[in-house]
């Protein structure tokens, strides 16, 4: 065993630094691969949700069919969130729809297929409310942003006595999803959804509320008219209002730019509805011909015609003897002509405008003259009328802006002298600069330092240099040979002269 180390440690020692960062590299790569491998095994498998938001019913129901198949599962969210292997999801789901799983606690019509003819009528009653019920609590929760739902009814007993019947009602119990309200024509639905559904109920009946105690129908009850009362008229007044302030701003923000007007429209609008009905009769024209009625009387005899002088009366009718031969005859005319009538039937609807006010201020001071240009301006804008006392006021002051201006400081950073991305990137690169240069210098130090002294060759001698003796020829020698050393192998120079000391000792 120490003789493969040694032999390890002298095959590592023998490797270049390049061969050295490729081993150690190969060698965290697969330490990291066999980590993350090692990791993803103790996982397991990846649970992924089946159902989630579950009725505590329907979750039971599912754990134990998922029990009965022998599917691994986990119970999140108290329970009300089932999860189980991501490959099991889509197969399990199905099997579970085969049984009417999750069935949300709702019972509906299929609950009285099964009723026994011995079942009481009082029995059936209740079956048949309860199967309703259920049923427009499905199609309830099918609307966007109810997340669960709730429906009572109420029917009343069948009586003989009219004055003794009693009207259907039902109540609404809504969950909505977080963040979501329900609007009001969505409210207005869900209650004629409920009342057409019920024989015998009326919309005026029905009760919608949210599980916060908050009375949804309180506003839609219908008039005489079939409208909404108050929340249309509130709606309908602030519809108009909204819509007159921004033609305003539209026409006053290009004059005075942005965020130096402000307008204000108070509308006090009719919201009754008239008929009015209007009829004209004509006497000319003449009208048509309808009927004609024509009578002829005629006599002849004797005695005083008809129509004679009684007693100096002049009576047409009285008939008095006398000698002679008399005639008498008549002819009356009766001609019947249609009239000529004009019906004329309007219905004001409502919504008119009674009286508007407007006011106007602008964020400067303002002189008479600019003041008559405003009013001219808005007067036309919004079509016042005088009739109506419609009344309008221009008023001209600086705006407060104390306040937005101390938000918008806070929203702008601070200017900086030099920006701080610059300072970063030159430090960056005067540190990159000098670590390069710093790298060179060793580089070339180390270079040199393992290049070969070169042998310096000995000066040739001059004739009139004088002679040396052999020892003193070896003493140069070798004083050259250290100082060589010296320079090219410190190190080596200090071992060799320790071990000459050790020797002196001994």
């Amino acid at each position: 065993m120490a003789h493969l180390t040694k032999g390890l440690r002298d095959t590592w020692s023998k490797l270049g630094k390049t061969p050295r960062l490729i081993i150690l590299s190969s060698v965290a790569v697969v330490f990291v691969a066999s980590a993350i491998a090692l990791a993803f095994s103790a996982r397991g498998s990846q649970y992924e949700t089946l159902w989630s938001n579950l009725d505590p019913r329907d979750a039971g129901a599912i754990v134990s069919e998922l029990e009965r198949q022998g599917i691994p599962y986990e119970l999140a969210d108290s329970g009300r969130t089932v999860k189980i292997p991501a490959a099991d999801v889509h197969r399990t789901r199905l099997s579970l729809a085969t049984q009417g799983l999750p069935s949300s606690g709702i019972v509906g019509f299929e609950s009285i297929q099964g009723n026994s003819i011995w079942a009481t009528d009082f029995e059936r009653k209740v079956h048949y409310t309860r199967a309703l019920s259920g049923e427009l609590t499905r199609t309830v929760k099918s609307i966007s942003g109810v997340r669960d739902a709730r429906v009572h009814i109420v029917l009343p007993e069948n009586t003989v006595f009219a004055a003794h019947k009693t009207p259907a009602t039902a109540a609404v119990l809504l969950d909505l999803t977080p963040g979501m309200e329900l609007t009001p024509p969505t409210v207005k639905g869900i209650v004629n959804l409920v009342a057409r559904s019920v024989e015998g109920l009326s919309p005026d009946d029905v009760t919608v509320m949210d599980t916060s105690g908050k009375l949804l129908s309180q506003d839609y009850r219908s008039d005489s008219f079939g409208g909404q009362v108050s929340a249309a008229a509130f709606e309908m007044t602030s519809r108009v209002e909204r819509e007159l302030e921004a033609r305003l701003l539209s026409t006053l923000t290009p004059v005075l730019g942005p965020g130096n007007v402000v307008c204000q429209v108070r509308a006090v609008l009719n919201l009754d509805q008239v008929r009015i009905v209007d009829d004209e009769y004509a006497s000319d024209p003449q009208g048509t011909l309808r009927s004609t009625q024509q009578v002829t009387e005629s006599y002849q005899g004797t005695g005083t015609p008809a129509g004679g002088v009684a007693g100096g009366l002049d009576v047409p009718t009285y008939a008095t003897g006398g000698q002679g031969q008399s005639q008498y005859q008549r002819t009356e005319t009766i001609t019947n002509y249609e009239v000529n009538r004009t019906t004329r039937e309007t219905v004001v609807m409502p919504g008119g405008i009674k009286n508007l006010s407007v006011a106007v201020m602008v964020n400067k001071e303002l002189d008479d003259d600019e003041k008559g240009v405003i009013t001219e301006g808005v007067t036309a804008a919004l079509g016042l009328d005088p009739l109506r006392e419609d009344k309008i006021s221009v008023i001209g002051i600086a705006f407060d802006t104390s306040l937005a201006d101390a938000i918008q400081a806070g929203m702008t950073p601070a200017s900086e002298p030099f920006p701080r991305i610059y300072a970063y990137a030159i430090a960056v690169a005067a540190a990159l600069v000098i670590g390069t240069i710093i790298l060179f210098i060793l580089r070339r130090r180390r270079a040199r330092a393992l290049e070969p002294e070169p042998e310096l060759e000995p000066l040739p001698m001059e004739d009139e240099r004088p002679t040396l003796s052999p020892d003193l020829l070896n003493r140069q020698q070798l004083r050259e040979d250290i100082e060589r050393l010296a320079r090219v192998n410190p190190s080596g120079l200090a071992a060799l002269l320790k071990t000459w000391l050790l020797e002196d000792d001994y």
